[in-house]
């Protein structure tokens, strides 16, 4: 992934960073606007006042810049929510890429001609030798982490950087604009009332420094709350066998309570610092540059109508102020997020150095040769060796306990190969990054995975781009189209958490489906018919047998039944494939 740019972190976008200087030019445009405004208002009172006539033409200039600054304020608005929700979304998903990439971070491709481990005992123990890959620690957050990352950290950073940060420095920048025009007036007047607005920043500074602590600790308290309740739902069924509800809800009790406290010390520490600055400092700027206008006024330096539009624009003095409402809770509460969401994207892996392979060319579309790999109690692969042709489908059975699930996860990528080469389409995958194996195959898990949403939602994640034709035509291969059309809204209806509205034969066939919507051509199936029923493996089966000739299939199962489709079927025993006939006559 190329590294972005700076505009103080590296995880906002090229695209969110220029939304951000927008944000800032459309409030110091909609701050000059008002300004002049103020100052045509201004200056005509202030000639009505010392008994001269006021200009017709002065209301009309007025009206048209008080709508531009009306327009700027609302376009402000609208692009600072708008690439809010856009850099949010984009921070989703780059935090689900560092989560998933970290969850393989392989050394350097080992020397295919190292020695293999001696075992001289059993249990597990570390790797050793050039020919072993040692596991690198990954750091990745907890499910419930990762959640309050993506949610609460997501939206508390894109709302600081993209709504309150570009308004805050044009906010800063504002009264010194001012000051430009009070100064072409009369230097004196405008050294005179510079002097007290360095009090304003200096004051921010100073409150930032001072409760930073208070707002950490209230994102600590968010989090934990965040995993005690989540870590709740996910084990309510252990939770209510063993009677222990009433301890966790003592437990959630005490926690809310505990970051109920930490939220109102926080908000407590905001209410202190409006009632500072907005009690104490914008009073002093206000007499103190009244006191001034009214001087120079006495000394014939400035007309009443130049006093007047002064007076006026000392509102424009105190936008600075107007920020610090939201300085807490969105400020410093972005600021603390961003942290969290900037270490965990450090956990991406750099790339993979690239070695030799040593692979023999193969035109095979999946290619494993002398593949080894021992978990520490003894080989599982050993020295195994499989061609798969274009276009072919292959069915791998086994006992349990024999490898097809270690064979399957070297094929995905999620597990490297100790010795010897996984080639999938003519690419040695232990020269690849993570992301680049994921594009090569699709798999469909015994276990398949459904979110909460809608079954278009769910094939999405594989295309987001597909259209609902496209959506169609994969539930049509996979054989579950009819049963999507009586659904009560069709691809909209909700398939529930987890898929729960609907069955697990509907969920593996979504799950098919949403492969073919990859566009890859090599499907990885993890025993697609072990947990449906028997209509459901017809259904399966079907679809299986009606994939054309470019696709590529391997399949690990325990049922006979899918061999009826397979062009070749093996037996995976003693870490070794053979074929099936020649595996049942040992």
């Amino acid at each position: 992934m190329p590294k972005e740019t700076e505009l103080g972190n590296v995880s906002i976008s090229k695209s969110g960073r220029c939304a951000t200087w927008l944000v800032g030019a459309l409030r110091i445009g909609s701050a000059a606007f008002t300004g002049t405004t103020l100052v045509i208002i201004g200056r005509a009172w202030g000639e009505a006042l010392g008994g001269g006539p006021v200009e017709a033409a002065s209301w009309p200039w007025a009206g048209l810049t008080a709508l531009a600054a009306a327009c700027c304020a609302f376009a402000e608005v609208l692009l600072g929510g708008w690439s809010a929700r856009q850099e949010e979304r984009r921070l989703r998903t780059r935090l689900l890429d560092a989560h998933f990439r970290a969850a393989v971070r392989p050394a350097a491709p080992a020397d295919i001609s190292a020695t293999p481990v001696a075992h001289t005992a059993p249990g597990p123990r570390p790797w050793r030798g050039r020919g072993h890959r040692r596991p690198v620690p990954t750091g990745r957050p907890s499910p419930a982490q990762l959640v309050t990352l993506m949610t609460d950290n997501a939206e508390r950073m894109s709302e600081y950087r993209q709504v309150y940060l570009g308004a805050t420095l044009a906010a800063l920048a504002i009264p010194f604009l001012t000051l430009a025009y009070v100064t072409s007036l009369d230097p004196l007047l405008g050294l005179g009332i510079m002097a007290a607005c360095p009090l304003v920043p200096l004051a921010i500074w100073g409150f930032m420094r001072l409760f930073r602590k208070v707002s950490a600790a209230s994102r600590k308290e968010r989090g934990r709350l965040a995993v005690q309740y989540l870590d709740a739902l996910r084990n309510l069924i252990p939770i209510r066998l063993l009677n222990a509800g009433r301890r966790t809800e003592e437990r959630l009790r005490a926690q809310g309570e505990t970051n109920r406290r930490a939220i109102m010390r926080l908000l407590a520490g905001n209410q202190v610092v409006i009632i500072v600055l907005d009690g104490a400092f914008s009073l002093l700027l206000i007499c103190w540059s009244v006191h001034l206008i009214g001087s120079r006024l006495a000394a014939g330096a400035i007309t009443p109508g130049q006093g007047l539009s002064v007076a006026l624009l000392l509102t424009l003095m105190l936008e600075p102020l107007v920020q610090v409402a939201g300085f807490f809770y969105i400020g410093m509460g972005g600021m603390a997020s961003q942290r969290a969401i900037e270490q965990q994207l450090s956990h991406i892996p750099a790339e993979r150095p690239t070695a030799a392979s040593g692979t023999a060319p193969t035109e095979s579309a999946i290619s494993l040769q002398n593949v080894h790999h021992d978990y520490g109690r003894g080989p599982v692969l050993n020295g195994l060796e499989l061609e798969v042709p274009y276009g072919a489908k292959v069915a791998i059975m086994g006992p349990s306990g024999a490898g097809k699930s270690t064979l399957l996860s070297l094929l995905r990528g999620t597990l490297p190969a100790q010795r010897g080469a996984v080639v999938l389409d003519g690419r040695d995958l232990g020269a690849l990054e993570p992301e680049q194996v994921c594009r090569i195959s699709a798999c469909v898990a015994q276990s398949t995975w459904l979110f909460s949403g809608t079954v278009a939602d769910n094939l999405r994640i594989a295309n987001p781009g597909a259209t609902d034709e496209e959506l169609w035509e994969a539930l049509r291969r996979a054989h579950v189209a009819d049963e999507v059309e009586r659904m009560p809204q069709g691809l909209d209806s909700d398939v529930g958490e987890r898929g729960q509205l609907i069955s697990g034969g509907q969920a593996q066939r979504l799950s098919l489906a949403r492969a073919f919507l990859s566009g890859r051509r090599i499907l990885l199936l993890d025993e697609p018919t072990s947990q449906v029923d028997v209509v459901s493996e017809a259904a399966i089966i079907d679809a299986l047998a009606g994939i054309g000739p470019e696709w590529t299939v391997l399949m690990v199962t325990h049922r006979r039944s899918l061999l009826s489709i397979a062009d070749a079927a093996h037996e995976l025993r003693d870490g070794v494939l053979l074929p099936l006939e020649t595996a049942v006559a040992r």
